[in-house]
C-alpha cells in the first residue's frame, strides 16, 4: 500500500483544524460532502473544490478567517487559497447543502422529516433526541430516569440531577428529554439553557430593570433543563434566584432536569440548599462507555458520517477511544476528512456513496497524532504499567510465574513493547522481570511477532471481547505515548 503524500497529509490537518474550529455541526454542513481540499505540488497554494457556485460562494463569504487559522495551525505560516466550482467531482454524491433557514438544515444528524408545530421557549441548537441515543451500561439509569421524567406524569422523577465527565451524554440528555416533551405536547413551554446563559440573563434583567419579565418567563415552563449546572458556584446571587425558580417550579408542577461534571454534594461552592433542593428527586451519574457500547457508538456515527468500518477497525478505533464519546467523535471525524478530502490510499471511495476505511488510514492517524505529542524517553517500568493498567493484570502477576492464559498474554506484551519502543536487550528485559535467562524472553517476543503477523484472535480478561493481537498491540502502544 502507497502512502500519503505530504500534501494530502498538510490538507487533512487543515481539514482538522477546521474541523475544530467550525464544530461539527457548521463543518458537517458546508464540508463534510460538499468541499475537497487540495494543495499544490510546491505546497504554495490551497484549492478548494466545491459542487456548486452557491457552496463557493458561502464558503468564501463566511468562513475566511477560519481557514486561514487553520492553514496557519497546520503549515505554520499563511497560504493563499481559493474556491473552485468543480460539479464532476462529486457527480453521483448527495446533495450539497442548502442555505441554513433552519438550526435543523442539511447535515444535522436529527434533522425532522417534517416540519414541526410551532414551539416556544426552546434554544436554536436544540439537536438531540432519545431515540438516537445509544444505550449501554454506562448510561443506562440515566436513560431510564429521563424518559421516566418525561412520559410518567403519576409518578415522574422531579428534580432529575444527571452528572459525570465531559463527552458522556449529559447534554444529549437534556436536550432529548426537551425534544420529547415537545413530542408529547408541542404547546408545551420548554427551555434548555446552560447555567451560564441564565446567568447572564439574570444579571441582564436586574441591570435592565426587566427583572419581572424574566422571573415571568422562566417560573411559567413546564420543563426547565440547564446544562453545566456548575456554573452557578461561587455566584451567590445567581444562587438565590435559581432557589426561588426551583421551587416556583415545583409549585407549579414543572419539570426540571439538570446536568453537570460532579455530584451536587462535591460542588463545594454550592449552597446547602442549592445542593438539597438537587438531590431531592434523583441524581445519577454517566460514566465512561464500555467496551461494547462504543462499538454501538463508532458504528452509528461512522454510518452517518457514510463511513464503512470494518470489525477490525471499529475494534482499533474503539480500544483508542476509552474515555468519552465526544473523543470518538472527533477521531471519526478526523478520519472523514483525511478519507474524503485528501483520497488517503488508506480508503476506498464506493459507488453508493460510502467510503470503506482501512487500517492504513487509521494507523496513519494515529500516528501522526503522536508524532505531534512530545513524549518522554521510555523506560520498562512505562511498558509494564500501561499493559497492567489497559488490560486490568496486576504488575506482581506480570513479573511472577503464573501461567494463566492473561497473565501469560499481559507478560508477553510487555516484554513486546519494551523491546519495540527501549533500547533494551533481551538480557536487559529479563533482569528487569527477575528472570535468570532471556531465552523465555526471546520466546515470548517472537511468540507476539508470529501472532501479530497471522492476526491471531485474543480475548482480553476485563471481557472487553475479542480482538486481534494486533490491534491490541497498536492500542497499547498509543496508550503508552499518551501516558
Amino acid at each position: 500500500m502507497s502512502t500519503a503524500s505530504s500534501t494530502d497529509i498538510v490538507c487533512a490537518h487543515i481539514a482538522e483544524h477546521l474541523a475544530e474550529a467550525l464544530g461539527a455541526r457548521k463543518y458537517n454542513m458546508w464540508f463534510n460532502r460538499s468541499a475537497r481540499f487540495l494543495m499544490d505540488e510546491d505546497g504554495a497554494r490551497l484549492r478548494i473544490e466545491v459542487p456548486n457556485r452557491f457552496v463557493a460562494d458561502w464558503i468564501a463569504r463566511n468562513f475566511d478567517r477560519q481557514i486561514n487559522a487553520a492553514a496557519v495551525e497546520a503549515m505554520g505560516e499563511p497560504v493563499p487559497w481559493s474556491v473552485q466550482v468543480s460539479p464532476q467531482s462529486f457527480a453521483g454524491e448527495a446533495a450539497s447543502p442548502g442555505a441554513p433557514e433552519s438550526p435543523e438544515s442539511p447535515g444535522s444528524p436529527v434533522a425532522p422529516k417534517t416540519a414541526p408545530p410551532p414551539r416556544r421557549n426552546v434554544a436554536p441548537s436544540l439537536r438531540h433526541c432519545l431515540d438516537d441515543f445509544i444505550v449501554g451500561p454506562s448510561n443506562e439509569l440515566a436513560f431510564a430516569a429521563a424518559n421516566r421524567l418525561v412520559h410518567n406524569d403519576r409518578d415522574p422523577i422531579n428534580p432529575l440531577f444527571i452528572h459525570g465527565g465531559c463527552g458522556l451524554g449529559k447534554t444529549h440528555l437534556l436536550q432529548g428529554v426537551c425534544r420529547a416533551m415537545l413530542d408529547q405536547q408541542p404547546q408545551a413551554r420548554v427551555q434548555y439553557m446552560t447555567g451560564e446563559q441564565f446567568t447572564n440573563e439574570f444579571i441582564t434583567a436586574v441591570r435592565t430593570n426587566a427583572l419581572v419579565a424574566f422571573r415571568r418567563r422562566i417560573r411559567r415552563l413546564d420543563l426547565l433543563a440547564v446544562d453545566d449546572a456548575r456554573f452557578f458556584a461561587n455566584k451567590q446571587a445567581t444562587q438565590q434566584e435559581f432557589l426561588h425558580t426551583f421551587d416556583a417550579i415545583e409549585l407549579g408542577g414543572a419539570k426540571l432536569v439538570l446536568a453537570s461534571d460532579s455530584h451536587p454534594r462535591l460542588i463545594k461552592e454550592f449552597s446547602e440548599a442549592l445542593v438539597n433542593r438537587c438531590i431531592r428527586g434523583m441524581v445519577v451519574e454517566v460514566r465512561s462507555p464500555d467496551h461494547e457500547t462504543r462499538l454501538r457508538i463508532i458504528e452509528v456515527l461512522g454510518r452517518r458520517r457514510r463511513l464503512e468500518l470494518n470489525d477490525s477497525v471499529t475494534q482499533l478505533i474503539a480500544g483508542h477511544c476509552r474515555d468519552s464519546v465526544r473523543e470518538i467523535e472527533g477521531v471519526l471525524t478526523k478520519i472523514h476528512a483525511l478519507a474524503s478530502l485528501t483520497n488517503h490510499p488508506g480508503s476506498n471511495p464506493r459507488e453508493s456513496g460510502l467510503i470503506e476505511v482501512g487500517h492504513g488510514l487509521v494507523d496513519h492517524l494515529f500516528r501522526s497524532e503522536l508524532v505531534q505529542t512530545p513524549r518522554k524517553a521510555l523506560r520498562f517500568a512505562d511498558m509494564l504499567e500501561t499493559v497492567c493498567r489497559e488490560l486490568g493484570v496486576a504488575r506482581e502477576q506480570v513479573l511472577g510465574t503464573g501461567r494463566h492464559r492473561h497473565i501469560v498474554l499481559a507478560r508477553s506484551l510487555t516484554i513486546y513493547l519494551t523491546r519495540q519502543l527501549t533500547s533494551m536487550s533481551f538480557p536487559e528485559i529479563a533482569s528487569a522481570m527477575d528472570r535468570t535467562s532471556h531465552s523465555t524472553i526471546i520466546t515470548a517476543y517472537q511468540r507476539v511477532v508470529k501472532q501479530i503477523e497471522q492476526d491471531k484472535a485474543v480475548m482480553l480478561p476485563q471481557g472487553d471481547g475479542p480482538t486481534t493481537m494486533g490491534a491490541l498491540s497498536r492500542r497499547l502502544r498509543y496508550a503508552v505515548a499518551r501516558g
